[in-house]
């Protein structure tokens, strides 16, 4: 299909329009740590299909981004965006008749004029892991869906990306004060034990348990099991209570970090760094942050935190406050190094890096072009924002 520089794929529409999109000589920050200057990218019928220099294609609507830097869209793995519309409404992603409900879908609570209405591509993100809250020791499935889109179908990446739960006081908050179990951590982790006992168990009534059933493919290693775990303690605890089973382990809001992860079998996804009222908060070690990051492990940004619907700015103010820090400290972490973990990190992490978080040929065209590097300053805007190769912001087909 490709032949030198020139491109010759499919230049129509089904409708009669171009469907080519050719970004010119962008500074493109591909999300895996490259950086190439005055680069090309080609999009074809919503897919990246070649990046190179002096493209030369036909019939194309040319977005011309010199000086500017062309980045993957940033994806949030953890939130409850398109769950909650506003202050107020129903929390469809919060199900606390229960404390183990790993059968639950979010995709049934998942709203597309929701997610629309925030608009989050104004912010450079893309796509987002939906999740259930943190109220729950098991509250259901994560999905990832793109953030614009006419329908929940149309809108999916992968409506099974992982299991979210939690061992943290919000549990504890939720039921303690009906004084219905778990009230304590004991509590939390006796019921998960129990439940694994089941998954385990050759009794019939045991197997046809809707709960044993959704839970079964984690024990198995099939599934990602993401935890909301605030404290080292709570980490030690489930890293213990999963190590002789081949578990995808993905730690949460994690703040307390230390060098003893850095051989666990096990991704991160940071807490919220920005909440000052988190009383986690001052606990952040970054020093064995980037110790972390730089020997390799994957460690994920994310603005969800304790909240249901944080501000949409969050993921970005996460990522200056860790690049001061860096400098703080004089780590060697790098943009690219946190660019990383707002694109392909949580891509690998949710198990969709073969559609989003880099800027590869064959991926999803979710594609921001920003006036400047947003990881260096806040001046920088989002002037183009493509998803799935549609124009959500900025330039125009002509």
């Amino acid at each position: 299909m490709c032949l030198g520089n020139h491109y010759n794929g499919s230049r129509q529409k089904k409708n009669g329009g171009i469907d080519l999109i050719l970004i010119r000589n962008g500074n493109v920050h591909d999300g895996l740590g490259q950086v190439l200057a005055k680069t090309d990218i080609l999009i074809d019928n919503g897919k990246i299909v070649r990046i190179g220099q002096h493209l030369e294609v036909a019939q194309a609507q040319v977005i011309e981004a010199e000086g500017k830097c062309v980045m993957p869209g940033w994806i949030d793995p953890l939130s409850g965006w398109g769950t909650a519309a506003g202050r107020g409404q129903a929390r469809d992603n919060d199900e606390t008749s229960d404390p183990l409900t790993p059968q639950l879908d979010v995709y049934y609570a998942f709203d597309p004029e929701s997610m629309m209405y925030q608009e989050l591509w104004g912010y450079g993100i893309t796509a987002a892991g939906v999740a259930p809250s943190n109220n729950n020791i098991l509250g259901g499935s994560t999905a990832v869906f793109k953030a614009y889109g006419k329908t929940a179908e149309a809108m999916c990446v992968k409506a099974l990306a992982a299991l979210k739960g939690s061992v943290d006081e919000k549990v504890n908050q939720t039921y303690g004060p009906r004084n219905t179990a778990p009230m304590t951590k004991m509590g939390i982790f006796s019921a998960l034990r129990e439940l694994i006992a089941k998954c385990c168990s050759d009794k019939a009534e045991d197997q046809k348990d809707l709960k044993v059933q959704a839970f079964r493919p984690v024990l198995e290693g099939r599934l990602p099991l993401i935890l909301n775990c605030n404290t080292k303690a709570e980490a030690d605890a489930v890293l213990s209570l999963f190590e002789k089973e081949p578990v995808q382990l993905i730690l949460a809001n994690m703040y307390q970090l230390d060098e003893s992860l850095k051989d666990k079998a096990c991704g991160l996804i940071l807490g919220d760094l920005t909440d000052g009222f988190n009383q986690y908060h001052a606990a952040v070690d970054y020093k064995a942050l980037f110790d972390l990051i730089k020997a390799g492990k994957k460690i994920a940004l994310s603005a969800f935190g304790d909240a249901v619907s944080p501000g949409r700015e969050i993921l970005m103010w996460n990522a200056h406050g860790l690049l001061a820090q860096a400098r703080r400290l004089g780590a060697e972490i790098t943009s690219e190094d946190v660019l990383k973990m707002l694109t392909s990190v949580p891509a690998q992490l949710l198990g969709v890096a073969d559609r989003i978080g880099s800027l590869t040929e064959g991926k999803d065209a979710d594609v921001v072009i920003w006036s400047g590097n947003p990881l260096e300053t806040f001046r920088a805007l989002p002037e183009t924002v493509m998803i799935s190769g549609e124009i959500v912001k900025g330039e125009k087909a002509a």
